[in-house]
């Protein structure tokens, strides 16, 4: 087999040595197990090479840091088909969201696979109308789209419509329960709700009550982090008392209203459970009461909550490992640009993230 065809048995990374910009033309040759001749063909474009092969070559030259990397790079890029991708996400002033939105967007930038350019849609609120009009105005631009959406008749009718028009659309953190949306992709919401059933019941082991609030009852996510919740402590025979669940419809403002309201109408409130966003709105009115004796326990990240945790003001925090979930959607993405279908049949459940105070 001519030399420059054995790469598919490399030569063992073995060259540590030779990490760094003084790695010549021969050292990656010999990493990559391909001749001289075929990266003098990569480098100055002068034939067509295999993508596979130009993919491998790239490995090893990013791995000994071969000086001329980014050339490669661009010419994998070339050969790459170009997609836009479209990203539907609330607002950009809540912090996971305005990090998913910059990864995503990175990822699909710097994407060896397609030439890609993202596009996102930030919602204003939890509008049913704005999600539909949005997701429509990302089907107009996009050839992929991924959103995060309430799960409603007229979501899901917008959804199957927009399939049929050849443009999947993706679910990231919480489903939609329609046959027509590609896949689904994040940490099981029962899990979630269950693990902190599990932590609740392990610290609060006397009788009070549990002030319980759900970002929208729309998400099939927080009716998944609610179910598994009040499933353990029922399981289990908790002496707890959780208070019917009220919708913070994912804002600071209202949740730190309703934590208000549920200290003063329950002066014996043991923990609270912010299942969706509002962790942040409730933490200031237990600084403004000066309460930090309940347990509490939430399902979203962001500096500020990571602050409570360290100052063990939050208990923990179960939530979706957002660099895991943005990979594989971007993989998924991109599967289905390259190949009109991807592994789409299928669901990806990711592991369900838990910080405590000892590991923030």
């Amino acid at each position: 087999m001519p030399r420059g065809e054995a790469w598919s048995s490399p030569i063992p990374l073995r060259a540590e040595a030779m990490m760094s910009n003084r790695a010549t033309i021969q050292d990656l040759a010999n990493l990559a197990g391909v001749s001289v001749s075929t990266l003098d063909r990569i480098l100055n474009r002068r034939s067509s090479v295999k993508t596979a092969t130009l993919q491998h070559v790239l490995q090893v030259a990013e791995h000994i840091g071969f000086y001329g990397a980014p050339t490669i790079r661009d010419r994998l890029t070339e050969k790459a088909p170009e997609a836009t991708f479209g990203f539907l996400l609330n607002g950009a002033e809540r912090h996971l969201y305005a990090d998913f939105s910059r990864e995503l967007c990175d990822q699909t930038r710097t994407s060896r696979r397609v030439r890609g350019q993202a596009e996102v849609h930030h919602l204003s609120g939890l509008d049913e109308r704005e999600t539909i009009d949005a997701l429509y105005r990302l089907a107009e631009s996009c050839d992929v789209i991924a959103a995060v959406a309430l799960d409603t008749p007229d979501i899901r009718d917008a959804v199957r419509e927009i399939a049929l028009r050849g443009i999947p659309i993706f679910t990231m953190l919480s489903d939609l329960s329609v046959p027509a949306r590609a896949a689904f992709i994040g940490a099981d919401p029962t899990k979630i709700g269950r693990g902190a059933g599990w932590i609740m019941h392990s610290l609060c082991n006397r009788p009070g009550k549990v002030a319980l609030f759900v970002g929208s009852h729309g998400y099939l996510a927080h009716r998944g982090y609610v179910g598994g919740f009040l499933g353990y402590l029922s399981e289990n025979g908790s002496p707890l008392q959780v208070l019917p669940a009220q919708a913070t419809e994912e804002s600071d403002d209202l949740a730190e209203h309703l934590v208000d309201q549920a200290l003063s109408e329950h002066p014996d409130l043991t923990a609270i459970f912010v299942a969706g966003g509002g962790l942040e709105g409730a933490l200031r009115t237990l600084e403004r009461r000066g309460r930090d004796d309940l347990t509490v326990i939430g399902t979203e990240l962001s500096p500020r909550i990571d602050a409570a945790l360290s100052a063990k003001r939050v208990k923990a925090v179960l939530s979706h490992p957002a660099p895991a979930v943005i990979g594989k959607v971007i993989a998924l993405m991109e599967d289905q640009i390259v190949f009109g279908t991807s592994e789409t049949a299928r669901d990806h459940i990711v592991p369900v993230e838990i910080r405590i105070s000892e590991t923030v």
